[in-house]
C-alpha cells in the first residue's frame, strides 16, 4: 500500500512542480466507512511512509465524500435526483465498490451544511462478489478437477485479462429482459486442454465453449444467478438503515459497481417492495463521486454541522466508593480522610452514537483533587469503542476496550482554599478531525488544552 500511495504522491508532484512545497498541499485519503480504526491507522502509516506528513493528511469516509459530491452537482442534476439538496432533505448515500458497500445517512440543514443521522454502516460485499461467483460458476460447470488444475496454470496477465473482460461485460449488461450472449477469451492452458478433450463441460452447464475457444454465457444467467445474492446482501444493509432511521427520502447509489444497470434495477425493485416512497437515484458519474467529493471535503472540512461520535470519550477519575454499585477490586482507602474511594472510573463526556454539534462545547463536568497537598491535577483522557454505561452501571478505564489517548495537567495555584473548592471544569469540543479538551481552573480561570486526533 505504501508503494501505491507513493506512486500517486510522486506522480502528482511531478505533474505539479508548484506543489513541491508540500506545506501548501492537503492530501485526502479516502477509506471505506466500515473499516476499523486499526485498518485506518494502517493507511495513515502507509501514507506517512510514502512521504505525506501527518499534519497534511486527512482521512475521508468514502460515502460521506460521495454525499458532498452530490450536493455540489448542478441544480438540474440535483433536481433529477429527487432534489436532494433542498433543506430538510434526508438521503442515504450507498457507495458500491469492488469489495465493500458503505452507507452514510445525512440531512441537509437550512444553511446548506450536513447533519449526520446515524453511524456509518456497511458490509463486505461489492462488485468483486459477482466476479467470485462467476469463477465459481466456471468451476462448477466442468467435470472433474482438470479445469481447476489448468486454470491455476494461467499467467497473471491472462487472469487479469479475463477478469477485466468480465468486469466490463457485467457493467455493460442492461436491465432489459432480452437475452444476449457474452464471450470471454480463455487462458492458453484451458484452450490446449479443450483441444485435447481433457476438459469437458457438464451436461446442462450454464456456459458454453464457442468454436473460437471462447467462454460464452447468457446475460440472463448473470442477472439471475451471479448478481442475485450480491444485490440481496446490499439491499439487506440498506434495509437495516432505513428500518432504524425514519425520514430518509432518497437512496443515492455511487461507486464503480453502481454503474451496473442490473444493480440499479435490482436495488430499486427490492426497496420499492418495502419502501415505496423512497426514491433510488444515481448521479451521472457514480464512479467519480468519491474522488470529487474528497477534493471538496478537503476544501471544507466543516461542511458537517453535526456528527455521530464513533467512540465514547471521557476522563479517568476517583469517586467515593459505593458498596452497592462499585467493583470491589477498585476499592482503596484514603487514611487522611478515613474514606474509601473507587479508582479507574470512566466518567463519560461524549458517548458512542451520540450526535454532537461541531465546534460547540459539551456540558462541562467538575473535578476536585483528593489530597490536601495536591498542587496539580492530572486528567487522563480515555477513549472506548464500547457504548457508555447505562443506569447505575459503571465503566472502568481498565477494561480492554478503553485506552488512554491524552492527558491534561492543571496547576492548582490556590492551595490555601479547601479541597472541595479547588474545582477544575472540563469541557470537550468535537471538531471535524479532532476532539479538543479544555480544563479550566476555577479560582484563576486559567485554561489548559489537549487534543485527541481522529485523523
Amino acid at each position: 500500500m505504501t508503494l501505491f500511495i507513493k506512486a500517486l504522491h510522486d506522480d502528482f508532484l511531478e505533474r505539479n512542480p508548484t506543489a513541491r512545497n508540500t506545506e501548501n498541499v492537503l492530501w485526502v485519503l479516502t477509506v471505506p466507512a466500515i473499516w476499523s480504526e486499526k485498518a485506518k491507522q494502517f493507511m495513515r502509516k502507509a501514507a506517512e511512509k510514502a512521504g505525506i506528513p501527518r499534519k497534511h493528511l486527512l482521512l475521508a469516509s468514502e460515502p460521506e465524500s460521495a454525499a458532498i459530491y452530490c450536493l455540489n452537482l448542478p441544480i438540474e442534476q440535483q433536481a433529477a435526483m429527487n432534489n436532494i439538496g433542498r433543506p430538510g432533505h434526508c438521503f442515504l448515500t450507498v457507495d458500491l465498490g469492488g469489495g465493500t458497500a458503505d452507507l452514510s445517512a445525512v440531512q441537509v440543514q437550512d444553511d446548506g451544511l450536513l447533519r449526520e443521522l446515524c453511524g456509518e454502516q456497511g458490509n463486505m460485499v461489492g462488485g468483486q462478489s459477482v466476479n467470485e461467483a462467476f469463477f465459481q460458476a466456471c468451476n462448477d460447470s466442468f467435470e472433474g478437477k482438470e479445469w481447476t488444475a489448468k486454470f491455476s496454470m494461467a499467467t497473471p496477465f491472462e487472469m487479469m485479462t479475463i477478469e477485466h473482460e468480465f468486469e466490463k461485460s457485467k457493467l455493460a449488461i442492461g436491465s432489459e429482459e432480452q437475452d444476449e450472449k457474452i464471450r470471454l477469451n480463455l487462458p492458453k492452458s484451458i484452450r490446449d486442454s479443450l483441444r485435447a478433450n481433457t476438459i469437458k463441460l457438464k451436461p446442462g452447464a450454464p456456459i458454453a465453449i464457442t468454436k473460437d475457444e471462447e467462454l460464452q454465457f447468457k446475460t440472463s444467467y448473470i442477472k439471475e444467478q451471479l448478481f442475485d445474492q450480491t444485490c440481496k446482501l446490499i439491499n439487506r444493509v440498506i434495509d437495516k438503515v432505513l428500518e432504524r432511521q425514519s425520514g430518509i427520502q432518497t437512496v443515492v447509489l455511487v461507486g464503480g459497481f453502481a454503474e451496473s444497470h442490473i444493480v440499479q434495477h435490482r436495488i430499486q425493485k427490492l426497496l420499492q417492495q418495502k419502501y415505496p416512497s423512497v426514491k433510488v437515484v444515481v448521479p451521472t458519474s457514480p464512479f467519480r463521486a468519491v474522488l470529487m467529493g474528497a477534493v471538496l471535503y478537503g476544501h471544507d472540512m466543516f461542511i458537517f454541522r453535526s456528527r455521530i461520535s464513533r467512540a465514547t470519550y471521557g476522563v479517568e477519575t476517583n469517586v467515593l466508593f459505593d458498596e452497592t454499585k462499585h467493583d470491589q477490586s477498585k476499592k482503596w482507602f484514603y487514611e487522611e480522610k478515613g474514606e474509601y474511594y473507587c479508582k479507574d472510573v470512566f466518567d463519560v463526556h461524549v458517548e458512542k452514537g451520540q450526535s454532537v454539534i461541531l465546534n460547540e462545547q459539551t456540558g462541562g463536568k467538575t473535578y476536585v483533587p483528593i489530597f490536601e497537598s495536591q498542587t496539580q491535577i492530572s486528567l487522563n483522557l480515555i477513549e472506548s469503542y464500547d457504548p457508555g454505561p447505562t443506569g447505575d452501571q459503571f465503566m472502568y478505564t481498565s477494561q480492554p476496550s478503553c485506552k488512554k489517548v491524552g492527558e491534561i495537567t492543571v496547576e492548582l495555584t490556590n492551595t490555601h482554599v479547601p479541597v472541595a473548592e479547588r474545582e477544575v471544569c472540563v469541557k470537550m469540543i468535537y471538531g471535524g478531525t479532532q476532539l479538543s479538551v479544555i480544563a479550566t481552573e476555577s479560582t484563576t480561570g486559567q485554561e489548559y488544552n489537549a487534543e485527541i486526533d481522529f485523523n
